[in-house]
């Protein structure tokens, strides 16, 4: 029997390579701890803006309300600020993190957390 690899063999060996090196996510991946914070600060910011529509939904003072989401919201623009630092060009849910920041300061503008906004922007020079 010889050492060298048949024909057959050699196709076969480049047809599997080819076909694993097409599966799987798209690369640069963000790695799993800022993975998690992307979760985290993207859900809070979602939900935080969610709750601003809810609370101006009605008539009354909300700035007691407001003051409280515009702090939390602030706390998870700095969160998601932090990962884009470190790499603006991983992708996460196939998007990139620089794309999830562009789509968290609109956000946060239309639900009018302003002053995450800003702190958004600052921090990633967006």
């Amino acid at each position: 029997m010889t050492a060298r690899p048949t024909a057959r063999a050699q196709l076969a060996a480049i047809a599997a390579a080819v076909a694993l090196a097409g599966c799987g996510p798209t690369p640069p991946q963000a790695p799993p701890s800022q993975a998690k914070k992307l979760d985290a600060s993207t859900s809070d910011l979602s939900n935080e803006c969610g709750l601003t529509y809810q609370v101006t939904a009605f008539p009354g003072d909300h700035r007691a309300d407001l003051a409280s989401l515009e702090s939390q919201a602030m706390a998870s623009a700095r969160t998601l600020a932090s990962v884009y630092r470190r790499n603006p060009d991983w992708i996460y849910q196939g998007e990139t993190v620089d794309q999830i920041v562009t789509d968290a300061v609109a956000m946060l503008h239309t639900c009018g957390l302003t002053h995450a906004e800003r702190t958004l922007r600052r921090a990633t020079s967006t």
